[in-house]
């Protein structure tokens, strides 16, 4: 029970994150040609960011709890710890399902290379290393 807790923080206040980051670019990057194909320019920015936000909260609270579920059916607090975790495996697993997302949208999106850090890096921080250690309390 510990593990889905700890899931859905980490999910939880991985979508905060995101969110601040689609509020930039639904606010700040409006005029981009790229939303402007896939959005009519007439919607407001807050009646766009209202799902999307809503859309963040269930995603990354679902991806969480499935992150727990795996942690616990394939007992990976059981395996030896290191890397400042309690399961190694997993925080190995979590930095690359952290770093490969990363490099994608830095490829397709190199100007924005330091919003992908800054999603990337929390999200290693939160699956990686908080959701193993709130797991084995």
């Amino acid at each position: 029970m510990e593990a889905l807790v700890a899931g859905a923080i980490a999910g939880y206040v991985m979508a905060m994150l995101t969110s601040v980051a689609v509020a930039y670019l639904v606010f700040g990057a409006r005029d981009a040609e790229v939303v402007e194909h896939w959005i009519a320019r007439d919607v407001s920015g807050p009646i766009l960011y209202i799902p999307i936000l809503t859309g963040s909260v269930l995603a990354w609270v679902f991806v969480g709890l499935v992150a727990a579920i795996i942690y616990e059916v394939a007992d990976l607090g059981a395996l030896p710890d290191g890397l400042g975790s309690p399961s190694a495996a997993f925080t190995i697993v979590a930095v690359v399902f952290s770093i490969a997302p990363a490099l994608l949208l830095g490829i397709l999106w190199p100007r924005l290379w330091w919003m992908w850090v800054g999603l990337a890096l929390p999200c290693l921080a939160l699956f990686g290393w908080l959701l193993p250690h709130l797991a084995g309390r």
